[in-house]
Formats: C-alpha cells, sequence, structure tokens
C-alpha cells in the first residue's frame, strides 16, 4: 500500500488510510501530508508524531482517538465532529476550520496560532496552556471549558463566546501588543 515513513507516491484516499487504522491502533511518525480525506471515520485510534500538513478533513468524525506530538499546518477542517478525544502537544498553525466541534476532548498544549475558525464550537473541553495567537475566530463558542493559561495574543475575540469557561484564566493580549 504505502510505506508510512515516507510521503506516498500518489494520493491516499479515505478508503485506504480506513483499511489501515483498522489493522493498526497506534500509529507512530506517519507522514502523510496533503491529504484530502472525505467522510472519514476514526475511532479508538492513538497517533503519535504524525505528519498531517495541508490535509484536508471533510464531513469526518474522530472519536475516542488520541493524537500526541502531531503536526497539522495548513490543514482545512470541515463539517467535523471530534468527541472524547486527546490532543495533546499538537499544531494546527494557519489551519482553517468550519463548521467543526470539538466535545468532551482533552486540548492541551496545543498551537492553533494564526487559525481561521467559523461556526466552530469548544463544548466541556479542556484546553490548558493552547494558543490561539493571531486567530481569525468567527463565531466561535468555548462552552464549560478549562481555560486555564490558554492565550488569545493578538486575536480579536469580538464574537467570540465564553459561557461557562474560566476566561478570567485566559491571557488576552491587545491586538498592537504581545
Amino acid at each position: 500500500m504505502f510505506n508510512p515513513r515516507e510521503s506516498p507516491a500518489r494520493p491516499i484516499g479515505g478508503e485506504e488510510l480506513s483499511r489501515l487504522l483498522d489493522h493498526h491502533r497506534f500509529v507512530s511518525d506517519l507522514n502523510m501530508p496533503r491529504l484530502d480525506l472525505v467522510g472519514l471515520e476514526i475511532t479508538g485510534n492513538s497517533f503519535y508524531g504524525c505528519n498531517f500538513a495541508s490535509v484536508k478533513l471533510v464531513n469526518a468524525t474522530v472519536a475516542e482517538s488520541s493524537f500526541e506530538l502531531c503536526f497539522f499546518p495548513f490543514a482545512s477542517f470541515s463539517d467535523v465532529a471530534f468527541s472524547n478525544v486527546t490532543i495533546r502537544n499538537c499544531v494546527f498553525g494557519a489551519s482553517r476550520a468550519s463548521r467543526a466541534s470539538f466535545a468532551g476532548c482533552n486540548v492541551i498544549q496545543c498551537n492553533f496560532n494564526g487559525l481561521e475558525a467559523t461556526d466552530v464550537s469548544f463544548e466541556d473541553c479542556d484546553l490548558l496552556h493552547s494558543r490561539f495567537n493571531a486567530a481569525m475566530l468567527r463565531t466561535v463558542r468555548f462552552e464549560n471549558c478549562n481555560l486555564k493559561e490558554t492565550r488569545f495574543l493578538r486575536t480579536p475575540i469580538t464574537g467570540t463566546v465564553f459561557r461557562y469557561s474560566n476566561q478570567e484564566d485566559a491571557v488576552f493580549a491587545a491586538e498592537d501588543g504581545w
């Protein structure tokens, strides 16, 4: 099929990745940038040190899984539902998300710097020490979330909802300062 330590010679589709994930619950050092994945369901998998740069994930479900030290820079997430997922020390810099939801997720020490998010919700999530610096948040909700030491530096938060979240423990700075 492909060598997970090298970029694929041809684009890998969702069906092939699903077959890989059915046989391997733990995936490490997978290097699969620029994937176009539509309708993918990831349940019960763990990823460590994987590269998903510029991935396009559309109409997908990610549940009961974990991602640690994974890279998603310049990725695009559209109509994606994350539930009960642990995402730790991952990079989503300069990514886009629209109509995405995170429910019951642990999103610890993640980098969302430069994120463009529209119609995104975080419900019952722990975002401890994550960073949303220089992000564009449009119609984004943080409901019942732990925002301790979560950073929103140079990020306009007009229109962002922080319902039942401890935003007083987050770090905010004006657009013109750090």
